[in-house]
């Protein structure tokens, strides 16, 4: 029995050491399994490899006792070890998407299953380590910080419900049911992810039977599929939001100077129509932001007042512009650096791989035209436009992030420890990063959201990396095919591609009246079928999902 499931992102990697896509974290959710998990209701930590734990001081002390018998999906004993190497040798070695949660962190062997983590600083996370856990027997031969980027990542051991049995980056990735899972066997034997580089061929591919459900659905196909008796719409959220980042030059490359006076950016602010792009893009299904967001949790959203807000108004932008020297001295409808410099033409790099990139590009372009800013439209892929922002080798780029459930991985990429890595924006602020580090440390949960709010604030007042909307998660199933799916907060999350992804080891075949509860699952003549059509799919064209971003959070 086979669950096939569509996206519109590829795999950059399946390490996660380093990657920073959405698909390749629901891989990991689903093949690496924490310590703890979440509550699919409310984040609360529940337990995972960990049958229990024992706080032995408020943020700083836990001792976790592993669940009996576990082992790896190979056969080898999952123990203590295992968690403690993972721990210490990620913080000695500062594995980019580690580092975050483990820093302060240091772990001790007890006996074969128990395990004390300690914090050197209070640490609000706690007993959430907030890590995939992988296996020391294989892991430990490549961990070397010269080599470990460049693992594959192949190997196929994990701890989750479904290990990797087959992949190929832009075309499918394979699971197959873990025997050696500590949970109740899912209820089916294989699970694909299979990729469509053109979000309307699987579209197509749900109504027609041949996926069982999809992710990152169009907006506008959500009218014709809510009126497909045989498939249901999830509109999800989870904190993932949709940004227009500046790059603020601290980098090797240098963006357009303008782009470095906050007046300059304050105009742009006021000159990007958030409300009249989300109800164009996203069909009333998603809604303009103020700032961004760094948690699944909204509590951590701060109110931007309405004298403090940056809304749309290209007069008050044109005023901007006129005051701080900004004109158009020779007539030609673009503004001028001051002194008579230079056409400002700003580089906007539109990601090939990110939904509504294209599009946001050309609105981009006129929001721009409107206030004497000129735009040059450049494409990339996703890899290809993460180089370029590391390197500062653009001036503005459309993309967007998922974040985790707690703050400080997604708070930490404006870090200047980041610089270089996923400080997407080139940016960095002294007052920020000691609210950061603060921030991090502070257990009283009214005390750490005012911290969160101001730091967010900062970000906002600094005008240079534009939040534009909330980024909900348009997903769909057949009904006809699985049931049992799981949303991820409970109330209005997702039901796949969360926090946990908690549907993949629950869902089952529907039992038909009288069947056998085949649920759709695919033959292997129809599997073969599907992979010759997802081909010609690929070679179609189009473009891909969103970043949402992945790392401590997930790139969308």
């Amino acid at each position: 029995m086979t669950l096939i499931v569509g996206l519109t992102q590829p795999w950059e990697t399946l390490n996660p050491v380093i990657g920073f896509a959405v698909p390749e974290y629901e891989f990991w959710n689903i093949q690496y399994e924490g310590l703890t998990t979440f509550s699919a209701n409310d984040f609360t930590p529940q337990p995972g490899l960990a049958e229990s734990w024992v706080e032995n001081e408020v943020g700083l002390s836990y001792t976790y006792t592993l669940r009996e018998g576990l082992a790896w999906s190979d056969g080898t004993p999952l123990t203590a070890e295992d968690i403690a190497w993972n721990i210490n040798t990620s913080r000695d070695q500062e594995w980019a998407n580690y580092i975050a949660s483990v820093a302060n962190l240091s772990a001790e062997v007890v006996d074969e299953r128990t395990v004390t983590v300690t914090s050197s600083t209070p640490d609000p996370k706690l007993p959430s380590v907030g890590i995939y856990f992988v296996p020391k027997h294989i892991w430990e031969p490549v961990a070397d910080p010269a080599t470990i980027e460049s693992y594959e990542a192949l190997d196929g051991v994990g701890s989750g419900p479904f290990v990797l049995d087959g992949y190929k980056s832009e075309e499918s990735l394979t699971m197959v049911v873990n025997e050696n899972w500590h949970g109740t066997k899912p209820a089916y034997d294989r699970l694909i992810f299979r990729y469509f580089s053109n979000p309307d061929a699987m579209v197509a591919a749900l109504q027609r039977g041949e996926i069982n459900a999809a992710h990152e659905l169009p907006a506008a196909s959500v009218a014709q599929l809510e009126a497909d008796p045989d498939i249901e719409v999830i509109t999800g959220v989870q904190g993932g939001f949709s940004e227009i980042a500046l790059n603020l030059g601290a980098a090797e490359g240098q963006p357009n100077p303008a782009l470095l006076d906050i007046e300059f950016r304050k105009a742009l602010n006021h000159g990007i129509d958030k409300a009249g792009g989300a109800e164009d893009l996203w069909f009333g299904l998603s809604e303009p932001i103020d700032t961004i967001s760094v948690s699944a949790n909204p509590a951590f959203m701060p109110e931007i007042s309405d004298a403090e807000r940056f809304d749309y108004n290209p007069a008050k932008a044109n005023e901007i512009l006129d005051a701080a020297g900004y004109l158009d001295t020779d007539g030609d409808g673009t503004r001028e650096l001051p002194g008579g410099g230079e056409n400002i033409v700003l580089r906007h790099a539109v990601n090939t791989d990110v939904d509504l990139a294209n599009e946001v590009g050309e609105l981009f372009s006129g929001w721009m035209r409107e206030i004497g800013i000129g735009v040059e439209l450049s494409s990339y892929d996703q890899d290809q436009i993460f180089t370029a922002i590391v390197d500062g080798d653009y001036d503005t780029f459309y993309w967007g992030w998922v974040p985790f459930v707690d703050p400080t991985p997604m708070l930490s990429y404006w870090t200047e420890a980041e610089l270089g890595n996923f400080n997407d924006a080139n940016w960095s602020d002294q007052r920020f990063e000691e609210l950061y580090v603060q921030q991090q440390q502070e257990l009283d949960p009214a005390a750490r959201l005012d911290l969160v709010h101001e730091m967010l604030r900062i970000v906002h007042d600094q005008a240079g990396y534009i939040a534009v909307w909330y980024s909900p998660d348009i997903q769909a199933y057949r009904t006809d095919g699985f049931e049992g799916w799981v949303r991820q907060p409970a109330a209005d999350g997702p039901i796949f591609f969360s926090q946990s992804s908690p549907s993949y080891a629950l869902v089952s075949p529907v039992v038909a009246a009288g069947g056998n509860g085949d649920g759709g699952g695919l033959s292997g003549v129809a599997i073969a079928a599907i992979v010759v059509a997802a081909l010609a799919a690929i070679s179609a064209g189009g473009y891909l999902a969103s970043r949402k971003r992945a790392s401590a959070d997930e790139r969308e």
